[in-house]
């Protein structure tokens, strides 16, 4: 296979992997490392375990039928679209400025700037507004391709070359004896957006119906599904490579993660250049910040994509009821959607940055937050992509096998599990 065709199979997958690459891999798992060790290793390998198949299903259902799965949530009623609007506005706000955070104090470190980091979140998001609305999903698309990849390589170097410090007696593998409140808090935290949160197999139906506009042809489903575990594999590999990377570095008394965006991006970039050396600190700085700003990217185009569609499908049953005929192809509703997009963008990269204005005190507890809600939801996500995987709308030689099925049934009862446990001790307080 050449590099073009290659090339031409990958994009949604790997726009996944971008995603991915944000709080959770960055953030949660880097803290997760340097505050337990490996000690939760096996947690992060269950939380990309138990949500793979209703990852896979969004990418899946868009290949197999041509349309997003908000068409197929429509078909499911009222309640579906609650529930991924309710979804759809904490992304929209709460991750998107939790995502800005992050990476205003990764470009601070890098550049070494001494402005307030919300000042820098205003500048970051303001550019990626305008690069949205100008150039929209194929120069994104290209852009996330080179950085992912550049920083796969640089985390697999960086990884190996701290295998050789680890200290396997002491890197705990085991949990502390006194599992309090606050570690399964955590526990939760980290797990809640690992390898990324479930709204995003909404955006991966969308960004494989997008591809499939962009290539003037249907994406191929099997090329779809090879995209797709492609990305789900390097997000993982990476997820495990900053938890190493945290453990052999960051593990040791008397040194704590930072609570300010600027000195958590600091330890961050020093992961790296502790690693390979300080020679590299120009290239690593660059890449972390440019991948972590294709997270936000990644976001910031998604949401208004989702809710350009829900509008179109609105005025698509208004039409059908008052008797007119409409368009049901997806291209002629992304080309209604277009009309939303400018503004979409805007409204969200706005209201992330009042959020952040009025609620974030604390660099940790605002990231904690913003990644332990996405399991409040996460269970009814997973339970519309498996209705939708396996309803009529789907091809029979399209629906997954009763592996997969079993599969997905118990990742829906995992991240019910998961959900009601956070509702409990973060919510209501339990166990204070």
């Amino acid at each position: 296979m050449s590099l073009n065709s290659l090339s031409a199979k990958l994009g949604p997958g790997i726009i996944f992997a971008a995603t991915a690459i944000g709080i959770s891999h960055l953030v949660q798992a880097t803290r997760a490392g340097a505050d337990f060790g490996l000690a939760l290793a096996g947690f992060i390998l269950l939380a990309c375990a138990i949500k793979y198949p209703a990852f896979r299903f969004g990418s899946e259902y868009a290949a197999a039928t041509g349309q997003s799965l908000v068409d197929n949530y429509f078909r499911q009623g009222p309640w579906a679209i609650l529930v991924l609007g309710l979804d759809l506005l904490i992304s929209m706000f709460v991750g998107t400025a939790a995502l800005a955070l992050v990476s205003a104090g990764l470009v601070g470190s890098a550049l070494s700037l001494s402005l307030d980091p919300k000042l820098v979140v205003m500048i970051l998001l303001a550019l990626c507004a305008a690069l949205l609305i100008a150039g929209k999903y194929h120069v994104f698309e290209q852009v996330s391709k080179g950085f992912v990849a550049l920083l796969l390589v640089l985390i697999v170097v960086a990884t190996t070359l701290a295998l050789s410090g680890v200290n396997w007696q002491e890197a705990s593998l085991t949990l502390p004896g006194e599992f309090d409140r606050a570690t399964l808090l955590f526990i939760i935290a980290l797990s809640g957006v690992m390898p990324t949160a479930l709204i995003v197999s909404v955006f991966q139906s969308l960004w494989v119906c997008a591809k499939s506009r962009d290539m003037g042809a249907p994406f191929n489903p099997a090329d779809a599904r090879f995209d797709f575990n492609l990305g789900y594999v390097i997000s993982t590999l990476l997820a495990f490579g900053f938890l190493i990377l945290g453990t052999v570095l960051m593990y040791q008394p008397g040194l704590a993660v930072a609570d300010s965006p600027n000195g958590f991006a600091a330890q961050l970039i020093s992961l790296f250049t502790t690693s390979i050396g300080g020679f590299a600190y120009p290239i690593i700085s660059l890449v972390v910040v440019v991948v972590m700003v294709s997270s936000l990217l990644a976001v910031v185009d998604a949401c208004p994509r989702v809710i350009g569609v829900l509008i179109s499908y609105r005025k698509q049953a208004g039409a059908e009821r008052a008797g007119r005929t409409v368009p049901r192809r997806f291209g002629e509703l992304m080309d209604q959607e277009n009309k939303h997009y400018a503004l979409l963008v805007i409204i969200q990269c706005s209201g992330a940055l009042v959020l952040l204005m009025l609620f974030a005190s604390s660099f940790r507890a605002f990231v904690d937050f913003a990644t332990s809600i996405a399991f409040v939801t996460a269970p009814l996500i997973a339970f519309l992509n498996h209705r939708a995987m396996f309803s009529t709308a789907l091809p029979p030689e399209h629906r997954p096998g009763k592996i997969m099925e079993t599969w997905s049934w118990l990742g829906i009862l995992s991240m019910g599990l998961f959900g009601v446990s956070y509702i409990c001790f973060g919510i209501l307080g339990l166990g204070r």
